[in-house]
This record gives structure tokens, C-alpha cells and sequence, in this order.
């Protein structure tokens, strides 16, 4: 059994059978599996709920399912940048020279240590219930080809734990299939890429079609709460700390390879942060980092698209009525018809993801003016490679602390020659879809999006056999421990495209079933 301590005075000890760092899709996982095998387990959350019930997916307000552009707002209100550097003259000219000036603030995550050069400047983290869970795309493609990992996992093992993961998350293949914007997005990559290539890009989400013309069609995105599920969300078995930090591992005095306990703080009481000192040699922990570049652009459709569309008899009945009820509409497309989600698969010789769709990420806003029924964006996605002679990585600092006291990350990133080659291919290869299409939104013309934007880094705990090069075994155990266990994208060996967070959340089944071995012992 370990213990998590609140520092509190007036606190007692609370011991569980297991506790979770992090509330989101992946710790929901491992809590999940705990519970229902019947286990005690604890839930420490460093930020506050922000949906009822905590651990929702705020995508499902009304406002959201009718304005999804408004989305956007609230995605960039929630994430916090990891590390923004002031060692750089960051102050205009035409200041007022009676103001202070000063580099090399620590504030907020401001780290003078960070090299702008080498910065995932969008790199950011959600602090919440839930964590980034309660804002995610809910895209969930499986890892395709050589993202795979089938030295550590064989692809049989690992498709078993992707179906039980789809089943936890509610994935849906195709939740659009034969709706209007969808078919005719579809229509159109297949004319570009081949009939066989675009797909439906499977969501974690339930799609319920309105039943009256003017009526809502429903989507309901699933969050964190949904992976956890009710009944095990009210178990007296479950046990969640928002708003408390936890700060130290307690090792067991007479063998250091267990952990004996968690230190946590009350972020709403005023302690004082804990000195610790336990340093613990991971010689891999920060290495090889890899994250996606991402490159953008929003297209308005072209009139030949939307015509053939409109005059389609599939949709005339529905385009018929929405004339009737809103005649002086220039743009007859019935409201309940869902946005489109589509996509185009990794593979080895064209080595991107693409999601050809719209919807709502921390950028790509429309104007109030501009009618999103007809615009599409594309979000095209590259691997970034590591290697000893670049050394990406991420470190953190023993003298800089970050919003809540712990260690300041700096991060060293650089793409080498051939990712770049691969990179402009990519954006040649979307530029040439999206005109295809349609013509580009003044504002979001391609480009490619600040280091970090695609939030999916993979590699800093990665998972492996050797311990000089890896930190996780493939059960997710630290090596050199027993029962400290890391769910998170950071175990992810390969470098990949897609979005790594079913793949993270089958790995954390995996991880939970061994967890339970252990405990039954």
C-alpha cells in the first residue's frame, strides 16, 4: 500500500492501494481498471474542476455544438505554456524609457534559461480536471506501419489493447457516414488522392442525428469522466484531491527501488514548498524528445463543390426544407448537418497524417462574418526525428521553478535536414489539396505553426528494454522501481503523426492489468 500526504498539520494520513498523478484520459484509464478490480485508489490533481461533472468535455455546452468557432477561445484559455524565455531583449524600442526594464524574469514559467532558438514555444499544459482531456479533438487514429512498436509490443498484443481502449473512449469509425458536408469532403479528397486513401477519421464521440428539421444534432465528445465512468467516479473506493500538488515520492527507508509514499500540497492553503532531496538517476528521463510539426491553412470551398452539392438529389429533401424554413439563407445547407472529419492515413512512403475536417483547435478562428458550413481546414502533420547529433530533449532546472514550484522545463530542440525536406513536402502536398478545393481565408494562408502547437510529444520517458537508453519497461514500470508506473504520450518509443492519445491509453490499459498482477500477489 502507498500513502498520499497532504501537508497540511490538521491532515491525516490517507492510505490507498494505489494513487494517480493527473486526472486526465490516461490516469481516468488506470483508475478505471483499479476500481473495478476492486482497489483503493487516490487521484491527485494539481487544477480545480471546470465542467460538471468534473472531468467533462466542455466541447458538449450547447454554445459549443451550435458556435464551434467559439471553441477556440476557451482551448487557448486553458493551456499554459511550459516555458517562455526572457533572455532576449522582449521589450519594443518605443517603450517609455521611465518604465523598468529587466530580462531574465522567472515568472510564470518566464525562463531565461530558454534559448528562443531551441524553444516548443507552443508547447503548453492544461491544468484542470481532466487536463487536456476536457478540450481534445477526440481524434483517435491507431499507429500505422513504422509508428508502430512491434519489437517492444507484437501488433496482435497491441491490437487487442487498442479494441478494449476504442471501447472505453466510445470511438466511432465513421460517426458522419452518409451526412452532407461529409460525403461531399470525401468525395472531393478521392478525386485527389485516390479512391482507397481518405477515410472517415474515427472520433472519440457519440454523433446523435436530429430527428426535426430545426432541431440540434447532438455530439457527445468523450472526456476524462466518460473513460472513468459514473458508477466508479462515485465509488468509495475513489478518492480525488483537486488543487493539490504533489511534490515528492517517498521512498521506503530500507529499499529505495519501492515508493512508500506521495507528498502532495494544498495549492489553496499557504504552505511553503518542501525541500526533498531524493535525487533519483534516470539517465534517459528528457532524451529523445520528438514532436510533430504541423502544418496549416483554411480554405473557403469552391463554388463548383458547393453547387453539385446543393443540387445533389441525395440532399434535396433536406435542402428543400431548410429553403422553406429560412428562405433568404444564401447558402441552403440545413444547420443539423454536421461539420466534416476526415482524414488521410500515415504511411512509410508518404510519411504524414492529414486531417482534412473543421473544428476547433487553440488557432485557425474564422472571422464573425464568415460562414463555417463552407470552410474546411487542413492540418497536416510530420514526424520530427531524434537523433545523438541533434539530442532533443527537455530538462529541468534545480534553481528555476515554475508556476507551482517545481523544477523549470527547458527544452533543446532542433530538425535536421531531411525532416525539413520531409516537412516541405508535406506543405506542397496540402497546398495542392486545398486548392483543389477551394480558395484559402485571408489570415490563415498555409503555414507552418509554432514549435509545440500540435501538443503531442512522445519519447521523454520513452518506453524500451535498456535502461541507459529508455525509462519505462514495456509494462510502464521504471526501471530500478517496483511500483512507480508512468502513463503518458512521453512513453511512446517511435516517432509518429497521429494523435498518440488512444495509443496512450492502450498502453495504460496494459500498464493497469500488470499493476493488478503485482497487487494480487
Amino acid at each position: 500500500k502507498v500513502y498520499t500526504l497532504s501537508k497540511n498539520e490538521d491532515s491525516q494520513i490517507k492510505y490507498f492501494d494505489a494513487v494517480i498523478v493527473g486526472s486526465g484520459p490516461v490516469g481516468c484509464t488506470f483508475a478505471r481498471k483499479l476500481i473495478e478490480a476492486g482497489y483503493k485508489v487516490g487521484m491527485v490533481e494539481a487544477g480545480a474542476s471546470e465542467s460538471n461533472p468534473p472531468g467533462s468535455h466542455l466541447k458538449n455546452a450547447f454554445r459549443f455544438q451550435k458556435d464551434i468557432n467559439s471553441f477556440s477561445n476557451l482551448v487557448n484559455s486553458h493551456l499554459h505554456l511550459l516555458s517562455v524565455p526572457t533572455s532576449i531583449d522582449i521589450y519594443p524600442d518605443t517603450i517609455d524609457q521611465t518604465s523598468i526594464l529587466k530580462t531574465g524574469t522567472i515568472h510564470l514559467n518566464q525562463n531565461p534559461d530558454q534559448d528562443h532558438r531551441l524553444n516548443l514555444r507552443a508547447a503548453a499544459a492544461t491544468y484542470s480536471v481532466g487536463g487536456m482531456g476536457t478540450h481534445w479533438t477526440c481524434a483517435t487514429p491507431r499507429l500505422r506501419e513504422s509508428e508502430r512498436f512491434s519489437n517492444l509490443i507484437p501488433d496482435e498484443e497491441m491490437d487487442e489493447l487498442y479494441e478494449e481502449a476504442e471501447n472505453y473512449l466510445h470511438i466511432s469509425k465513421d460517426p458522419y457516414n452518409g451526412t452532407m458536408l461529409q460525403t461531399t469532403i470525401l468525395k472531393a479528397l478521392k478525386k485527389r488522392y485516390g479512391e482507397d486513401i481518405p477515410q472517415a477519421l474515427p472520433l472519440a464521440v457519440r454523433f446523435k442525428k436530429a430527428d426535426k428539421p430545426d432541431a440540434l444534432s447532438f455530439n457527445f465528445w468523450t472526456g476524462p469522466y466518460d473513460i472513468l465512468r459514473k458508477e466508479n467516479y462515485e465509488n468509495e473506493n475513489f478518492t480525488l484531491m483537486g488543487q493539490h500538488l504533489a511534490q515528492f515520492l517517498h521512498p521506503k527507508i530500507n529499499n529505495t527501488s519501492i515508493i512508500d509514499g506521495l507528498i502532495t500540497k494544498n495549492l489553496l492553503k499557504h504552505d511553503k514548498n518542501k525541500n526533498f532531496n531524493w535525487d533519483i538517476e534516470i539517465p534517459a528521463l528528457g532524451k529523445y524528445l520528438c514532436e510533430q510539426t504541423v502544418a496549416y491553412c483554411q480554405i473557403v470551398l469552391n463554388k463548383k463543390i458547393v453547387k453539385e452539392m446543393l443540387e445533389d438529389p441525395t440532399w434535396s429533401e433536406g435542402v428543400k426544407k431548410h429553403k422553406e424554413a429560412y428562405p433568404k439563407d444564401p447558402i441552403p445547407i440545413p444547420f443539423d448537418v454536421p461539420l466534416p472529419q476526415c482524414w488521410i492515413p500515415y504511411t512509410d512512403k508518404r510519411p504524414w497524417h492529414a486531417q482534412v475536417h473543421r473544428d476547433a483547435f487553440s488557432y485557425g478562428q474564422t472571422p464573425a462574418n464568415v460562414d463555417n458550413r463552407v470552410i474546411l481546414d487542413f492540418r497536416y502533420f510530420a514526424a520530427s526525428n531524434n537523433s545523438e547529433e541533434l539530442n532533443n530533449r527537455v530538462e529541468f532546472s534545480k534553481e528555476i521553478k515554475d508556476m507551482f514550484g517545481m523544477p523549470q522545463p527547458t527544452f533543446y530542440v532542433r530538425t535536421s535536414e531531411k525532416d525539413a525536406k520531409t516537412n516541405h513536402k508535406m506543405l506542397n502536398d496540402m497546398i495542392q489539396t486545398a486548392l483543389s478545393m477551394g480558395g484559402f481565408l485571408p489570415g490563415n494562408e498555409p503555414q507552418f505553426m509554432p514549435p509545440g502547437t500540435a501538443l503531442h510529444i512522445t519519447g521523454t520517458v520513452r518506453m524500451g528494454i535498456n535502461k541507459e537508453t529508455s525509462v519505462v519497461d514495456t509494462n510502464l514500470c521504471v526501471h530500478g522501481f517496483r511500483n512507480l508506473y508512468l502513463g503518458t504520450t512521453g512513453v511512446i518509443p517511435t516517432t509518429i503523426t497521429a494523435n498518440p492519445t488512444l495509443t496512450s491509453i492502450a498502453l495504460a490499459i496494459k500498464s493497469a492489468n500488470h499493476i493488478i498482477k503485482k497487487l494480487k500477489e
